[in-house]
């Protein structure tokens, strides 16, 4: 028995292999996203306490950073892993690297990208350069997406680099025009090899890092649980009906996403459009529900705005509707659309969101102009999901009568 796999050529991965799954490698590499994931909406959530509106800009783009380096993790695993010595020993180095990200993460919403960040990215990167090189010398039909994408990364991370130096009033515009590239570049190196990934484990692995988002909010939900039972006005009841209420809320959300076959769907339709479409079109869920999860945590702030009517930022019933809303419409209608351009027998995508909004404007109106208790219009609004789910599941079952050779999961 050999105390490592043995180093070898590395070859491409079969595309169609059979019961493909996640390494303990690739789930290893998620613990580091856990950290920084909980780094973005912890900066959002106290961003919001204090009303600062531009967070969302901040929010979106420090996701963007973590949620750049997992997908370029991924989709190269998906592709070729050989999980020789050398393959793990990169990985290694991008763990290392990603951990530097979590740690700008952490900091983000004050000082922005600063150089701990753009040296995590240059460790990636530099362990992946590595993975494409052995591409390019052992696979002579993928040198070009392998040259293409040493290049491409090299040419970026140079670009960062000199990011740090510019002015700062030149900072702003480089950093979008910089995160432009940034996803135009795999769509330029991939341009031959659309098709080299398994469909199954990238529907796996976007499914893992959807666990990890929605698991900050289960966190959170802990924490509002935590602060119900120190305070002294709040009974068991009302803490039993309030926390059930925000877990259903998120368990339907689990159960709304995961109620989509899209191994099944990538599998039926290899198209060129796929890494754009469901690799990027994810990174509007991911951030959605990291958003939520957020939004989440101002519950337990309400209690703290009652006792302290004298603070400057008050957190209303109805500003914690107004900020949990957006993030569930975003949610809903992110998946909406990736929906209806990846499954072809779709026809409630646009009937399923309009009666999801419905209830959700409902749920807002009811505490604005109503006065609602809050808990009670948490609840309401999980019909938005349920509803997607049944309208969904009967476009489902069309699909695998189109499509015999998926068995459909009971």
């Amino acid at each position: 028995m050999r105390l490592f796999p043995t180093t070898s050529p590395i070859f491409a991965r079969d595309t169609h292999e059979p019961n493909r799954v996640s390494s303990t490698l690739e789930l290893l590499f998620d613990l580091v996203y856990v950290i920084a994931v909980s780094a973005a909406a912890e900066g959002f959530y106290q961003s919001l306490i204090v009303h600062d509106y531009s967070a969302f800009a901040t929010f979106t783009i420090a996701f963007f950073i973590l949620w750049n380096a997992w997908t370029s993790f991924t989709w190269f695993g998906s592709g070729y892993d050989p999980d020789d010595v050398p393959y793990r020993l990169s990985v290694m180095f991008q763990m290392f690297g990603s951990l530097l990200i979590a740690v700008n993460i952490h900091q983000f919403f004050e000082q922005g990208l600063i150089w701990i960040g753009v040296l995590g990215y240059a460790i990636m990167r530099l362990a992946s350069c590595s993975q494409w090189w052995r591409v390019y010398r052992d696979i002579p039909s993928h040198r070009q997406v392998a040259w293409r994408s040493i290049f491409g990364l090299f040419i970026l991370q140079s670009m960062w680099i000199i990011w740090l130096f510019l002015p700062q009033n030149l900072q702003t515009p480089a950093l979008f025009l910089f995160i432009f590239l940034e996803l135009f570049m795999p769509l330029w190196a991939r341009s031959k090899q659309f098709h080299n990934w398994h469909p199954g484990h990238i529907a796996e692995r976007y499914g893992l890092l959807t666990i990890i988002v929605l698991g900050e909010g289960i966190a959170g939900i802990s924490g509002i649980i935590l602060s119900f039972v120190v305070s002294a006005s709040y009974n068991a009841a009302s803490i039993i009906i309030s926390a059930f209420g925000l877990v259903a809320l998120l368990f339907s959300i689990w159960w709304l996403y995961f109620s989509i076959p899209f191994a099944h769907m990538l599998s039926a339709h290899r198209h060129k459009r796929d890494l754009l479409v469901f690799g990027y079109g994810h990174f509007f869920v991911f951030t959605s529900i990291a958003g939520l999860s957020s939004a989440l945590k101002l519950v337990a702030d309400l209690h703290t705005s009652a006792s302290n009517p004298a603070a400057t930022h008050q957190v209303t019933e109805s500003f914690v509707m107004a900020t949990i809303m957006p993030q569930l419409a975003a949610f809903l209608l992110a998946l909406t659309l990736l929906r209806a351009f990846m499954c072809k027998h779709s026809r409630s995508n646009v009937l399923a969101f309009a009666l999801a909004l419905v209830v959700m404007v409902v749920c807002y109106l009811a505490v604005v102009l109503f006065n609602l208790p809050l808990t009670y219009a948490l609840w309401l609004s999980i019909l938005a999901p349920v509803i997607m789910i049944v309208l969904f599941a009967r476009d489902d079952n069309q699909f695998y009568e189109a499509h015999p050779q998926f068995e459909k999961p009971q």
